[in-house]
């Protein structure tokens, strides 16, 4: 093992550097994929308005910037504001496998969501519903794959406050499920057969 070799000073600086690029480079590249597409409002075009939550839209950007900052800050500062819990050294990269993982599904299901994208603070009813690649079995896979972002940061982090955002963004992400499916059921009536052969979030489970 590379710890057999390597003094532990050593090791946790290698993890440390491997972990930053991991979660730095996720960052940027989310920011800009976010940015881009809701700028000027492109989700909206030729769309009806869909019941949403707008309480999440600063709240979201919130969440995730202090979750990534926080994240990059506890590879390198032993802060007891980060309120960190004692874990494996392999804990950090973990986590940030699960954040790259999550990057990764997270822009596979953007593909085949097209033009129906609309965030939850600000929904619009979708052209038409999406039921193949990401979609095939689960019903949001956008927001489970954000999900797997944010508890890989609580993760690789072991930090108090970084989990907290990700159970705050759990929450609104079940309200925003619950909005959805009732108005999604109501406007598609071949939503009602799919959802007879696909999960929300979780295959079996949920």
């Amino acid at each position: 093992m590379l710890s057999s070799y390597l003094p532990d000073a050593n090791v946790k600086f290698i993890i440390a550097a491997i972990c930053s690029i991991i979660i730095m480079g996720v960052f940027l590249r989310m920011s800009f994929a976010y940015t881009h597409k809701r700028a000027n409002k492109k989700y909206a075009r030729d769309k009806t308005p869909a019941p949403s939550i707008p309480a999440f839209a600063n709240l979201s950007k919130m969440l995730f910037v202090s979750a990534m900052l926080l994240t990059l800050s506890g590879y390198w500062i032993n802060a007891r504001l980060l309120l960190q819990i004692n874990t494996p050294a392999f804990t950090p990269l973990l986590g940030a496998g699960f954040v790259l993982y999550g990057y990764y599904k997270l822009e596979k299901a953007f593909l085949n969501l097209g033009d129906n994208y609309s965030p939850l603070f600000e929904a619009y009813m979708p052209f038409k519903i999406i039921t193949h690649g990401a979609y095939q079995n689960i019903r949001h896979p956008i927001y489970l794959y954000n999900l797997y972002v944010s508890f890989g940061l609580a993760i690789s982090s072991a930090s108090g406050p970084v989990l907290i955002c990700a159970i705050i963004g759990l929450f609104y992400v079940l309200k925003a499920i619950q909005l959805e499916e009732i108005y999604l059921m109501k406007s598609f009536p071949d939503y009602k057969e799919y959802v007879k052969h696909s999960w929300r979030l979780i295959p079996h489970i949920y």
